[in-house]
């Protein structure tokens, strides 16, 4: 790791690991062999191969990082269904809070949520469940901001939103062009409720034994999380069929 960071000397890593001289390049030896890293005189360097695999575990670390800031959240809730390049970036949550129900409010998620919406225009949205409460804030901020809504949802519940009081509101926008629908494959299971804008990302799950959870979300509102976490949403949209 201290190799990704810059190019050094055995004496740099001594003086950094507070090792031994013969215990680094013993080490660093079997690297070469391995060949993880190579040797120009007397300064070390990452082969490809090297930084590949380094890259990864720092990846691997900020990960695990990310989950352990907010462990009762990720422990108590199902999140091995989210797309494979959210799952690969958890660390886009790390700079992330906790919002969940409290004595003064009861409902504190779905008003902060219904909050930060009202506020935003481009607003992408993976939707498992026909929560009233959540469409009608986006559909309202639609309407009163001019916005744009990409959906990803199940045919099932897309059948669902059809059917409900929301028909006139969806098909009048969507008709607008102002919603873009996409669905899940057929056998997809669809447990997250993930949405990003320009201004915020945030995430209900589903508790181990299959029931939704509204009483708490995960909220991130720092500038490249949320910018970053958009591009995931966006390539993976693009894997599936438009409605």
């Amino acid at each position: 790791m201290e190799l990704y960071e810059s190019d050094k000397t055995v004496k740099n890593l001594k003086e950094i690991l507070n090792k031994s001289e013969s215990n680094i390049l013993h080490y660093l030896k079997d690297f070469e062999e391995k060949e993880l890293v190579e040797r120009d005189k007397e300064l070390y360097t990452l082969t490809s191969k090297g930084y590949f695999i380094i890259r990864h575990i720092v990846k691997l670390i900020s990960n695990w990082s990310a989950i352990n800031s907010n462990l009762d959240f990720w422990d108590d809730h199902l999140y091995s269904d989210l797309p494979l390049d959210f799952i690969l970036n958890m660390e886009l949550w790390d700079n992330a809070e906790v919002v969940a129900n409290d004595n003064l409010d009861y409902n504190k998620p779905s008003h902060v949520y219904s909050e930060l919406i009202s506020e935003s225009k481009f607003i992408k949205v993976l939707l498992p469940v026909l929560s009233t409460y959540h469409l009608d804030a986006l559909l309202t901020s639609l309407e009163e901001n001019g916005g744009t809504l990409d959906l990803i949802t199940s045919n099932i519940l897309l059948k669902n939103i059809y059917a409900s009081e929301f028909h006139d509101r969806f098909f009048k926008l969507k008709g607008k062009g102002r919603i873009r629908v996409r669905t899940t494959k057929r056998g997809s299971r669809l447990n997250k409720f993930l949405t990003c804008t320009e201004n915020f990302s945030s995430l209900y799950l589903i508790y181990d034994n299959g029931i939704y959870d509204d009483s708490v979300m995960i909220l991130n509102q720092d500038e490249f999380d949320v910018n970053k976490l958009n591009k995931l949403f966006d390539n993976y949209k693009k894997t599936l069929q438009p409605q």
